[in-house]
């Protein structure tokens, strides 16, 4: 039977995790001690941007997703700038919202999916040397496509 559903819909399964993910998020919010109102607000709003964040993908592409939130994390460092912050918040912003926009430009440029990078970061090397190691790897992989 064809499903009423878009195919960018996400499927029951991943729905259900993402609205157990926000439940979390609403809940730690109130243990931490925030009102209710306010956690309910930020959980439902990152429920939200999650199934946002799907359907780009969806549509668009693998990796989507990291333009989309790379954009958003240059518009909140924007907006920080404008308040009295210290300046390596806005800096700080600016440097991961770049890096997520340029890598996710960079994957949809060349096609490059997630299935296709897998998890090629394990290098030799002690805990410390090996992670050092396949975090660099990683961070520089947009830079080497």
């Amino acid at each position: 039977m064809p499903s009423a559903l878009p195919t960018w819909w996400p499927d029951r399964a991943t729905l259900a995790g993402e609205l157990l993910r926000g439940v979390a998020v609403g809940g730690t919010l109130f243990v931490l001690g925030e009102t209710p109102s306010f956690a309910v607000a930020v959980a439902a709003l990152f429920v939200l941007l999650q199934l946002v964040t799907d359907g780009v993908e969806a549509i668009v592409g693998d990796y989507a997703d990291h333009v989309l939130f790379g954009g958003l994390v240059l518009v909140g460092a924007g907006y920080v700038t404008t308040l009295s912050a210290p300046w390596w918040t806005p800096a700080a912003g600016a440097l991961l919202g770049g890096w997520f926009l340029v890598d996710g430009v960079q994957h949809l440029r060349h096609g490059v999916t997630r299935e296709e990078v897998g998890s090629p970061y394990v290098h030799d090397g002690g805990v410390l040397t090996g992670l050092l190691r396949a975090l660099v790897a990683r961070v520089a992989e947009p830079f080497r496509l």
